[in-house]
């Protein structure tokens, strides 16, 4: 019969060996459990920042107002939804922010103010809903009540035994109810959430934006004369300086404007008729061609200056006529927003402005509509 083998004797060493490996293990245990706790709270904060703190700083403060993350991503999402490049949208719209409340502060000195009612109002017209009455421009096939009306008022009288027309009568249109306006206002706030990921209130936000610039707009009306010199222009676009001075060249050896226009110009919107481009006011003239183009204001009429290069390329700009003449109203409210304009870049320079730099990190990543 075999002798069972002792245990070993745990010896002073052995027992120092197993400690230091427990306390290892422990250090590594802890260790990666202190690990991981950093990388769950860096995930975490980074998330709580994303979520609750970013929202809230400020990518701009203009006269000691703040513009915030939030409010500046919920605008540019709008922008991106229609396929803008996301700089250049963010670019845009902060600018534009800036702009606003610019305009805004300075409005409210003026005392001119958009409250909640004129919003409403504003709603109610883009639905063309018109509670107070107004007429109501109905988009459907459905004829107008009036129209018909009319129709039937001016029915002729029979000659003879000619049977009398029988006249049809499409069916009533639906009255644009309140309620009608209420659904369609919902379905707004659903397609706003689910496609832009914003809410009504940044909508009506940026309805507001648009009131106060169309009031504080208003108030250049003093300094832009609905009456004004302008100057009725033909032109000639080529690509290059050299190109333009070839053809300078030809017409003062006589060859003929028409002809050339029509050989030559790369505005193919004009090249057949005669490099036509109608009546500039000087804002108009500066804004397409530039400081130099403001000697057609001086010019002899049939004269042709240039080569004046502009954003399109090289013209040559031929005098038509110069007159003082009534702007059109788009070319009024034009001039109007050019007053703006101006006023808003000299603001520019006065008030206390920062952008923070920031701000192209918080543009928003591009909403996917929902199908």
């Amino acid at each position: 019969m075999s002798k069972r083998r002792a245990a070993p004797r745990s010896t002073k060493k052995h027992l120092a060996r197993a400690e230091r490996e427990r306390i290892q293990r422990n250090w590594i245990i802890g260790g990666t459990i202190a690990t991981a706790l950093v990388l769950v709270g860096i995930l975490v904060y980074g998330w709580a920042s994303i979520r609750f703190l970013q929202p809230g700083q400020p990518v701009a403060i203009v006269d000691g107002e703040k513009i915030s993350t939030r409010d500046f991503q919920a605008r540019v999402r709008f922008e991106l939804a229609s396929g803008t490049d996301p700089i250049t949208a963010g670019s845009q719209v902060l600018q534009g922010m800036i702009d606003d409340v610019i305009i805004r502060k300075e409005a409210e000195r003026q005392g001119i103010a958009v409250t909640d009612v004129d919003v409403d109002e504003a709603l109610q017209e883009m639905f063309g809903y018109y509670p107070d009455g107004t007429p109501t421009s109905i988009p459907t096939n459905t004829p107008d009540p009036t129209a018909l009306a009319e129709a039937a008022s001016e029915t002729p009288e029979p000659v003879g035994d000619e049977p009398t027309p029988t006249q049809t009568v499409g069916p009533e249109p639906t009255p644009y109810t309140q309620e009608i306006f209420e659904q369609n206002l919902a379905s707004l706030k659903d397609t706003l959430e689910l496609n832009f990921n914003v809410t009504m209130g940044d909508y009506r936000a940026l309805v507001a934006a648009e009131l106060n610039r169309a009031r504080f707009r208003k108030t250049f009306e003093d300094q832009v004369s609905r009456d004004q010199e302008q100057v009725n222009l033909r032109h000639i676009l080529l690509g290059t300086e050299e190109e333009a001075s070839e053809v300078l060249t030809r017409l003062g050896e006589g060859e003929m404007w028409e002809d050339l226009t029509a050989e030559l110009s790369q505005d193919l919107t004009t090249k057949d008729t005669s490099g036509n481009l109608g009546w500039f006011t000087m804002t108009r003239l500066l804004s397409r061609f530039g400081q130099t183009a403001m000697a057609a204001f001086s010019a002899a009429i049939g004269e042709i200056i240039g080569p004046i290069e502009s954003t399109e390329g090289w013209h040559l700009i031929f005098i038509e006529d110069r007159a003082v003449r009534p702007l059109a109203e788009l070319a009024y409210q034009q001039e109007l927003q050019n007053m703006m304009d101006q006023w808003l870049q000299t603001q520019h320079g006065i008030i206390a402005l920062e952008v923070m730099d920031y701000w192209v990190e918080r543009i928003p990543p591009t909403p996917s509509p929902i199908p």
